[in-house]
């Protein structure tokens, strides 16, 4: 890879020139004085954990590094930033920042899965800071953790539709496959008037941690309903979304069984892919929640899979 400073400065632009595309008023100077200082600060922090494994102790509250994130959170709510938005920028440096690592570092070859664990895990604790600035507006689980769904722990809906649309838009830039896998309880009203609250909670807390179990770093686990999930699977084709899916079930099946002897958990799960099976970017949402409603009529443990051929030549 280039220089630190190099890759610091490639960094901080790219994340300018998303910034610039967002639909925000154009006398809003997000890029520029003291925010662009900060931002600037930042670009250089991520960049330099990504080598100095030590160096992530400043994303820590109290740190440096989270420091200047709750200094650009303040300003950002000063300069009218919805929370809603503050997310959205921050997806957009997160994923900035790995289209630039994959373009310098052949992950076909090289893989290393701590470095990404512990460079998301700053990421969060970053939106964390930033979003203590809103803590008078917003409860107290949005403050502390505006990506987390706060039953469960796995991420937010908001926060997968905006990294939806950018894995979406890398998938498309660099001609890489990508892969959504959905999923419900299809009788989780019936599961709730049967178990009650609190068996149910434990039941939600049950798949999320599996799921973030049995996934990579770099997939995105999101509780999007009450009973409904999603795992979006970057750079895999359907075959492989099969393959991950069939183990989640075959693991799903052991730990529920004999849950709720009354009212037993019914999953369901649709898959669809992009560009193999759906060829248009903006339908893959749409292909893979039609897969999941097809699969209410397969015997249980099956997957449906959004195959274009089958709709009128695709989408």
């Amino acid at each position: 890879m280039a220089a630190l400073q190099e890759r610091a400065d490639m960094l901080l632009e790219r994340w300018r020139q998303e910034l610039q595309r967002l639909p925000l008023p154009a006398h809003m100077q997000i890029t520029e004085g003291e925010a662009g200082m900060r931002m600037e600060r930042l670009a250089a922090s991520l960049v330099a954990v990504v080598d100095d494994e030590d160096f992530a102790r400043q994303f820590d509250p109290g740190g440096e590094a989270y420091a200047v994130a709750q200094e650009l959170g303040t300003m950002r709510r000063q300069q009218g930033y919805s929370i809603e938005e503050l997310v959205q920028e921050h997806v957009i440096m997160r994923n900035e920042f790995w289209n630039l690592f994959r373009e310098q570092v052949d992950l076909k070859y090289v893989v290393d899965f701590q470095i990404e664990k512990r460079v998301n895990g700053c990421f969060d604790l970053l939106l964390q800071a930033a979003a203590s600035a809103y803590h008078y507006e917003h409860s107290r689980e949005i403050m502390e953790n505006p990506l987390r769904d706060a039953e469960t722990g796995i991420y937010n809906k908001s926060y997968f539709h905006g990294r939806l649309i950018e894995e979406l838009r890398r998938s498309v830039r660099y001609g890489h496959d990508i892969t959504l896998v959905l999923f419900e309880i299809g009788n989780y009203a019936s599961v709730l008037g049967s178990q009650g609250p609190q068996r149910t909670l434990e039941l939600l807390r049950c798949l999320a941690s599996a799921l973030t179990r049995m996934t990579r770093d770099c997939d995105v686990v999101a509780r999007l309903g009450e009973g409904s999930f999603a795992v979006l699977l970057p750079e895999t084709a359907w075959r492989g979304g099969v393959v991950m899916s069939e183990r989640l079930i075959k693991h799903f099946e052991r730990e529920l069984a004999g849950a709720g002897e009354e009212e037993p958990p019914r999953l369901y799960w649709g898959l669809a892919s992009f560009p193999e099976e759906v060829r248009f970017p903006e339908k893959l949402y749409a292909c893979a929640v039609d897969a999941m409603r097809q699969a209410r009529d397969l015997p249980a443990g099956e997957i449906a899979v959004y195959r274009g051929s089958a709709y009128n030549g695709g989408d």
